[in-house]
């Protein structure tokens, strides 16, 4: 398949998607607040408090915009991409604030990447925005060992994401082949070699201006003689 129509098949996919990951995330955020609530208490530190209210918010807001007017399809992986930005920054500041390292938090949302990406580029890029921004908050909030075991349990997790992200473009590769095969199926017209006409879905044999009055709306068959023909007919005359 060309690498151009590719792109394309995937961009299209990614969008039919788009509104199962703003609202999936947007209902993970919820919970994370509420968790924060359970496990933190009602004392929440104000970073916390501010971040859960501006990601909600803006979270929100896509959901919204989403529904309203939506995003092309060429933008669909930058916004997924800024979403989950948002939702590794929240699962990093409840590390801060718990002053735990959350391993098994961190690897969940390494592994959610590639339910959310078709694009290992935009994955692996995301990953690094929030492996980095976590580097910088474990590393003054937690110790040496429990850093190496969050990174690792990370790693894994990303490890994981890839081999799943890979087995559903290939998913997806076996459909974009079988799309390509019907619609060449589909663009050849059944035409009696004698007689020609031609055979409907249903397995009818009708004339060719039949068919074509069928298929094209608003347009009738008129007939005539071409010049060769003319000249065929009037030949004897």
């Amino acid at each position: 398949m060309p690498s151009a129509r590719w792109k394309s098949q995937l961009e299209s996919s990614q969008s039919g998607y788009l509104q199962l990951i703003l609202n999936g995330l947007l209902g993970v955020q919820i919970l994370s607040v509420l968790r924060d609530l359970t496990v933190i208490g009602f004392n929440l530190p104000v970073q916390l408090v501010a971040i859960n209210v501006v990601i909600t918010a803006v979270m929100l807001a896509l959901v919204v915009w989403l529904w309203l007017i939506g995003f092309s399809a060429q933008h669909t992986n930058k916004v997924v991409l800024f979403v989950l930005t948002c939702t590794g920054i929240k699962a990093i500041a409840a590390i801060a604030a718990q002053a735990d390292p959350l391993p098994f938090y961190m690897a969940v949302l390494m592994f959610s990447l590639s339910l959310c990406f078709l694009s290992q580029q935009y994955m692996l890029f995301t990953a690094g925005i929030i492996t980095a921004i976590w580097v910088n908050v474990a590393l003054y909030t937690l110790n040496l060992v429990e850093v190496v075991e969050t990174f690792v349990s990370m790693i894994v997790g990303l490890t994981l994401g890839i081999f799943v992200q890979r087995r559903r473009i290939a998913s997806l590769v076996e459909v974009f082949e079988l799309q390509g095969r019907v619609e060449s199926l589909e663009s050849i017209l059944p035409m009696c070699a004698s007689c020609k006409k031609t055979r409907n879905s249903q397995g009818d044999w009708k004339s060719i201006e039949t068919y074509i009055e069928e298929h094209q709306s608003g347009l009738h068959v008129s007939h005539g003689l071409c010049p060769d023909c003319l000249k065929e007919q009037i030949a004897d005359f």
